[in-house]
């Protein structure tokens, strides 16, 4: 254990040989994994920071629930062009400029939500987090791989770093509508308090992470090398099917995340308060099944674990529409295990031996690119279905069908697991 004031000394001096040997086995490592873990956290604060508040923000600016949903949607469909690029720009710059830069990104993203006056206004504050977004996603599961070599402790921060935005997401479903809004009677003011947590975490970030770039000699050269890499690591059949997976869970994810509050208000005839309150604790328990699956989950028996939790959701999302009122709480909150899928499908690219550490950076950002063509189609077709005549359990319907869907890819990355072994 180190004392108080051994703590401050390393927050404002970084030790050049830490950066420079990330396979070091320093203490100081958990206080750059706290850095990241903040960042993350206003990361999901800001990205869940409209959810909450569709009511409210559609009353406001006379928008359908079509339109809302492609509000929600914009920053994904932003994040398809801008990932690969943030993944390399993460190799490029380092891990602590890149954080810093999305942070800063996200931050403005977050303030102008407050100050928008209709759609295309509102599409393009949320775009911003589009392009601060995807560093911030690099960043983290690149920080762990470098930072971390213990394998049990690559697990545990790959689980850790993925449940931070979830903790965000849990904060604003629970202060939206418990305090922020009864306090200000405003939904501008509650985005723009909610995303207060973001700048402080970047002013922390500030204060640990030491900035320093590799120049690039040859401009020419590193474009053709950057093309190159993105070759080599889609070339993997193996790849491609993770690249997939990431495809279905965003779409599970981001399309229930979007949308559940207003299912259980709307449909299921919820307060906003109690739909939010529960949504919240489904998050919760996705925290706890993030941080200890992933540490048991391994290239072997990947495929039979992401299988379980898959079924386990499809079961709850079907409860949700045959049970009782009061019993649909308990089915919404096992349908919080699909916070777990994410983590798992980072540690399966992560964990294949197709992956080179040096291109970690480029791999993500290229993983979030494919990903986020799901998290744009999720939340504008859950969208565009609850404004059909399906209605929210024709979302609830759909989103079973991506869930059977995954499970038919998780049996072909077996099978190719099963060939590379």
């Amino acid at each position: 254990m180190h004392d108080h004031s051994f703590i401050v000394v390393r927050l404002f001096d970084v030790l050049k040989k830490f950066l420079e040997e990330p396979g070091h086995n320093n203490s100081y490592r958990w206080v750059i994994f706290s850095g990241v873990f903040g960042v993350y956290l206003g990361f999901g604060m800001v990205a869940m920071s409209l959810a909450p508040l569709v009511g409210d923000i559609r009353a406001d600016l006379n928008l359908t629930r079509g339109e809302i949903g492609i509000a929600l949607g914009t920053w994904q469909f932003i994040y398809i062009g801008t990932s690969p690029i943030a993944g390399r720009i993460v190799d490029r710059l380092g891990v602590e400029y890149s954080l810093a830069i999305g942070a800063f990104l996200v931050f403005i993203s977050g303030i102008t939500r407050s100050l928008v006056d209709d759609l295309p206004t509102l599409c393009m504050a949320v775009a911003l987090f589009g392009i601060g977004g995807p560093l911030i996603s690099a960043c983290a599961p690149t920080a762990a791989g470098l930072w971390f070599t213990d394998e049990r402790e690559r697990k545990f921060a790959v689980g850790a770093f993925t449940s931070a935005p979830v903790v965000g997401s849990i904060a604003v479903l629970i202060m939206s509508n418990s305090l922020l809004m009864p306090l200000t009677n405003s939904w501008r003011w509650t985005i723009a308090i909610e995303t207060l947590v973001i700048a402080f975490a970047l002013l922390f970030w500030i204060l640990i992470a030491e900035f320093k770039v590799e120049k690039v000699q040859n401009v020419e050269k590193e474009k053709g090398e950057t093309f190159k890499i993105w070759k080599s690591i889609v070339d993997s059949a193996e790849i491609k099917i993770i690249f997939f997976l990431g495809v279905t869970v965003f779409f599970l994810s981001h399309g229930l995340g979007g949308w559940m509050p207003e299912i259980l208000r709307e449909h299921i005839g919820f307060s906003s308060m109690a739909a939010s309150n529960w949504t919240a604790a489904s998050y919760g328990i996705g925290i706890l099944v993030s941080l200890l699956l992933p540490s048991r989950t391994r290239r072997e028996n990947f495929s039979f674990i992401f299988t379980c939790v898959l079924l386990v959701i499809v079961a709850s999302l079907i409860a949700i529409m045959f049970l009782p009122s009061y019993m649909i709480p308990v089915s919404v909150m096992i349908a919080g295990f699909r916070s777990a899928l994410i983590p798992l499908v980072i540690l399966a690219l992560m964990e294949s031996p197709r992956l080179n550490v040096q291109q970690m950076g480029t791999a993500y950002g290229l993983w979030f690119a494919s990903a986020e063509i799901g998290g744009v189609l999720g939340p504008v077709s859950a969208g565009r279905m609850a404004d059909s005549t399906f209605g929210y359990d024709g979302v609830l319907w759909l989103m079973v069908a991506v869930c059977l869907m995954m499970i038919l890819l998780a049996y072909a990355l077996r099978m190719r697991t099963d060939e590379s072994n």
